[in-house]
Order: structure tokens, then C-alpha cells, then sequence
């Protein structure tokens, strides 16, 4: 029988897995991608002689051994720092809490911390049907709209009853730190507080890795090679003009130069940018908010010791503070800060007053020299996931996989996962099950 021909259209990590497997299934793979670099977000980029990541994103075992040889196997304490613990922490009303990225409702007024207490133990914590009844039912009202409802305006863009109540897990939103450290061990034994308490103490959890040169993306150069290696053809810069379909099944792409034959598509993009491309549209595209990246060097070492750090204020820019030095442990004292605004926002206009946010906030001293500066912009960056675009998505998923008979939709524009291990597992476990797909 003679190796079937599968085209991957995506080559972030959801493509570059799926590519992998089907190789390993002796299947002749091309992984397409109009981008000049593979990767998605999990790139790097050098400058000023250090390397700064897209995103603020971690490698983590899964609970699958065969994925994770093909993510880890290459990976050990001499080119990476293995840890089962992230320090992280979280802004709030001009106090970081050290605990974790929770926030920390003991800086709300004593009167309305009493409120927020008592809402907090009795609040229902039934299923939600949107972000506002999210953190209603399991946080109660003033939690609610002392923070959670600006917060969450300001990383997404738009109001809480529109959104998924998915989004409500993003920017460590789904837990609070309320008691004591004591009290809070008690209370997290019962599964009801232990879903939305923050523990005090970081406990253990999956091996995580980073490298110790080169960023996120030389965990991602490494599983590239391993594609390579299994034969799988990838293609860069090249763009999809459309899709030829024959009897309910795609039978070949058409690029810029060439015609694609296809057996069997894997396509990691949102659905919908199939339908058009096929001359039947269906659906709409994600929205995404304008996203931007800030890169600082400084002359002496920054205050926190931390991975990560959320600002919850909404009154600043600063969304998210990554400190990777403090992991891989070099001698640059550098930290990046992601932004998410609206479209209308100059966002190249920003460093200065990024910059002076990191001082107002506590992460580097007044005093202390930045060295080095720069701003890069991210196209498609965070989405925005309101109920209406996935349930569009998931309409347009039954449609597609009845519809094309030979494409395998994974990744988290399939809409069944958003987080990067949900959607290596998911991706995993499509693509091993090839049998089901007609």
C-alpha cells in the first residue's frame, strides 16, 4: 500500500506534532505555512545579544508517553531548566501578591473584603453559560465587579456576559487568595474551595522545561528537526490561493507556484479560512486584540524573582510581565511585557510609558539604567473568544468534518482545546485515530 499524501496547513506546534505523527505513520507529509519561520508563537528573536520570546509560553509533560518522548527526548539539564514549579505573581490595587499569579482580595477595603468573603464561601459555583456568570457563581458579586469585571476588559476587549466562560481560566482569573495560609489548606480539601482558592504554597506539579539558550524556540528548532528527520517536506512563505475539491474531499492546494496533490488535509487554521478558500464561505474569522510585545535590558537585576507577573489594573497598559532570566538563569536582566488593546491604540507608541509602568509597579528601580529597549508588534496574537464565535465555530466544524471527507481538523481553531497541552493531547490523539477519519 502506498503512503498516503498528508498536507499539515500550519506549522505552529499544533502542525509540527500532527506532521510528525502522520510521518511516523509512514505517510508522505508537506507542512505548509505562509509564515518565513515555523513555530506560531513559540518563536525567538535575538537582539542586543539575548534572545526574547512571542508570548509568555512553558513547555509541560503531558499525560501521553509517546508525545512527550517526541517533545522532551532531546531535552535534559544541559540544555534545559527542568523544574516542576513557576514562581509567579499578580498586581493588585498597587500590591504584589507573592503568594502566586492569584490576585489577592485582602488589598479590597475591610468592608467590602467581609463581603467578598461571605459571597465567596456560599457562591454556587454552578456550570456558567458565559464569563459574567463565570465569576459570579464562583467568586459572588463584589469580587466580581471590584475586579474581575475591569480585568477582564482589559486583557479581552470586551464585556464579560459576551465572552466564554473559558476565558475565565487565561491570566490565572479562576482562583483568588482570601485567607490565611492555614485557613486556605483546610478549606482547598474540600473540592468545592479547592477550584477556586489559591494555595499559599507552590506546590509540585508536571516537569516543565525551558532552555537554557536560545528561548522557547530552540525547544521548537529541536522538534523541527525530528520532522525533518521522518522526511516531512515543509514549506515556508507559501500561501494558499485556494482548494480544489472533488466528490466532498480536498484532492489538492493551490499555491502561488505549484499544485498540491492531497490524500488526507490536517488543517491547525480556524475553519472558516477553508470554506473561503474552497469558494463556499462559511463562518467568521477569530478576532484578535491588538497584541505587542516590549522588550527592556537593564543595567543592574530587577526586583522580582519571578517567571511571570499579572497586572491586574486596569489603568495601566501592562498586562503580562515575563521574567525568563530568572529561570534559565543568565546574566541578562531583562524582562518583555505583553499589551493587548484595541485596534485603535499606536501601540509602537507605548515603550515610554511601559517603561515607566515597570517603575510604578515594582519591578525595576527608578535608578536603574535600561540599556536596551524595543517593541515588536504581534499579528493574530490573543483571541477573543466570545460565545457567539464558538459557537459559529463549532456549527462550522460539524459542517467542515461532514462536508470534507478527508480533513482532520486539530489545534485550538478546531475549538475543542485552548491551552497548549490540551491541544498537543487533542492533536495526539486525532491524528493516531486516523481510522476514523473517512
Amino acid at each position: 500500500m502506498s503512503p498516503k499524501k498528508v498536507v499539515v496547513v500550519g506549522s505552529g506546534i499544533t502542525g509540527i506534532t500532527a506532521a510528525y505523527f502522520e510521518a511516523r505513520k509512514g505517510n508522505s507529509v508537506t507542512l505548509i505555512d505562509s509564515d518565513k519561520r515555523a513555530g506560531g508563537l513559540l518563536k525567538s528573536d535575538f537582539s542586543n545579544g539575548q534572545y526574547f520570546d512571542y508570548g509568555t509560553h512553558i513547555f509541560s509533560e503531558t499525560i501521553i508517553p509517546k508525545l512527550n518522548d517526541f517533545l522532551f527526548s532531546d531535552l535534559d539539564c544541559n540544555n534545559c531548566v527542568i523544574t516542576d514549579k513557576i514562581e509567579t505573581y499578580c498586581y493588585f490595587n498597587g500590591e504584589i501578591n507573592f503568594k502566586n499569579a492569584c490576585v489577592d482580595i485582602n488589598s479590597l477595603t475591610e468592608q467590602l473584603y467581609l463581603k467578598a468573603c461571605h459571597e465567596l464561601m456560599t457562591a454556587s459555583d454552578k456550570a456558567a453559560n458565559n464569563l459574567e456568570s463565570f465569576f459570579i457563581n464562583r467568586f459572588g458579586k463584589t469580587i466580581y465587579e471590584e475586579i474581575f469585571k475591569n480585568v477582564s476588559k482589559k486583557y479581552f476587549g470586551v464585556d464579560t456576559h459576551l465572552l466564554s466562560e473559558k476565558m475565565g481560566y487565561f491570566f490565572d482569573m479562576s482562583r483568588v487568595i482570601a485567607f490565611d495560609g492555614p485557613t486556605t489548606k483546610e478549606l482547598t480539601k474540600i473540592d468545592k474551595f479547592n477550584r477556586k482558592l489559591g494555595h499559599h504554597v507552590r506546590e509540585s506539579g508536571v516537569a516543565k522545561y525551558y532552555p537554557k539558550v536560545g528561548g522557547i524556540g530552540a525547544i521548537v528548532d529541536l522538534l523541527l528537526e525530528k520532522v525533518d528527520r521522518e522526511g516531512v517536506n515543509l514549506k515556508l512563505s507559501t500561501s494558499i490561493q485556494k482548494v480544489k475539491e472533488e466528490k466532498g474531499k480536498i484532492i489538492s492546494l493551490l499555491t502561488e507556484d505549484e499544485e498540491i496533490k492531497v490524500d488526507r488535509l490536517v488543517w491547525t487554521l480556524p475553519g472558516s479560512f477553508l470554506t473561503y478558500l474552497s469558494g463556499n464561505p462559511k463562518g467568521f474569522p477569530p478576532k484578535f486584540r491588538n497584541t505587542g510585545l516590549y522588550d527592556f535590558t537593564y543595567k543592574h537585576p530587577l526586583n522580582l524573582k519571578s517567571v511571570f507577573l499579572n497586572v491586574y489594573d486596569s489603568n495601566l497598559y501592562t498586562g503580562r510581565v515575563t521574567l525568563y532570566q530568572n529561570l534559565s538563569k543568565t546574566n541578562n536582566y531583562s524582562c518583555t511585557v505583553e499589551v493587548l488593546t484595541d485596534h485603535d491604540v499606536n501601540l509602537a507608541r507605548l515603550i515610554d510609558t511601559i517603561q515607566k509602568e515597570l517603575i510604578e509597579i515594582g519591578v525595576v528601580d527608578q535608578n536603574n539604567q535600561c540599556v536596551f529597549k524595543q517593541f515588536r508588534p504581534i499579528k493574530s496574537g490573543f483571541p477573543v473568544l466570545t460565545t457567539e464565535f464558538l459557537e459559529s465555530q463549532s456549527e462550522l466544524s460539524k459542517y467542515c468534518e461532514n462536508y470534507f471527507k478527508n480533513v482532520l481538523f486539530v489545534g485550538r481553531n478546531s475549538g475543542q482545546a485552548f491551552f497548549m497541552n490540551d491541544v498537543l493531547t487533542d492533536t495526539f490523539q486525532k491524528v493516531k485515530g486516523e481510522s476514523n477519519v473517512k
